[in-house]
């Protein structure tokens, strides 16, 4: 479709995307069929994931055929995009694309495996527009440790690879960074520059959607938030705060 716009949500688990996607849908762009959405409340996310099942399970058999998975992101080979080994993952998600998002303006999708496999979707997409979502690593890691009992380091390494990926591999395209504090305290403000960016602002002025994007904004759901940095001396802390500050600060000066 000539004038279609896609939008890939990115970003490290637990950083808000789930958020973010809802935000934009609630804007009137399209997620794909209801039955394939997980939009169903569950105790690690009780607003749901919004994530499309078939995408989302092409992207986890990417890194599982190459030998890992999301939280062990295995190394990908120099050119694995077009890697014969995955011709049937690149025929399903082709064929989804066709069939079930072919006819939509304005749809997005939102998987946080997918700063990992960027790359092959671009392959099929060449034209995405891209909005990846931050929250600080040390909240991050809170979340993943209380979910997932995952160590510190184990949570930092994956926030600077989810991260650094996303960053790498939308470079040079369209795209706005969004942070998950930011969505919170301030909804409005930044749905207003959510709708700037899809090129739909009167969306975000209206009042009927300004009052459905209050009613699903809950903060009382975030549940870590840091106030002051860690003591740790954690490299990879030091490494994931220096950059996620690099980004804050970049986006304030435009």
């Amino acid at each position: 479709m000539p004038n279609q716009k896609i939008i890939c949500v990115l970003g490290m688990h637990r950083s808000g995307t789930s958020l973010l996607t809802r935000l934009l849908n609630l804007l009137g762009v399209e997620l794909g069929q209801n039955e394939l959405l997980t939009t169903e409340p569950i105790a690690g996310n009780p607003r749901g994931y919004w994530e499309h099942h078939e995408l989302t399970a092409i992207s986890d058999a990417i890194l599982h055929r190459y030998g890992g998975s999301w939280d062990e992101p295995p190394p990908l080979p120099k050119g694995w995009q077009l890697d014969p080994a995955i011709d049937d993952l690149r025929l399903g998600a082709r064929t989804l694309i066709k069939e079930q998002l072919a006819d939509s303006a304005l749809w997005v999708w939102k998987d946080p495996r997918t700063c990992l496999t960027l790359p092959f979707w671009q392959e099929l997409l060449p034209e995405l527009h891209y909005i990846i979502c931050l929250r600080n690593p040390v909240d991050v890691a809170a979340s993943l440790a209380r979910r997932d009992n995952f160590s510190k380091d184990k949570s930092f390494y994956l926030w600077l690879t989810y991260v650094s990926h996303a960053l790498f591999h939308s470079q040079g395209k369209p795209r706005l960074l969004v942070f998950y504090d930011d969505l919170i305290d301030d909804s409005l403000a930044n749905v207003q520059l959510l709708g700037n960016f899809l090129g739909i602002p009167e969306r975000a002025n209206n009042p009927t959607v300004r009052m459905e994007v209050q009613k699903f904004i809950e903060p009382a759901l975030r549940h870590h938030r840091s106030i002051n940095p860690s003591n740790s001396n954690s490299n990879l802390e030091v490494r994931a705060l220096t950059l996620f500050s690099m980004l804050r600060d970049s986006t304030a000066r435009e």
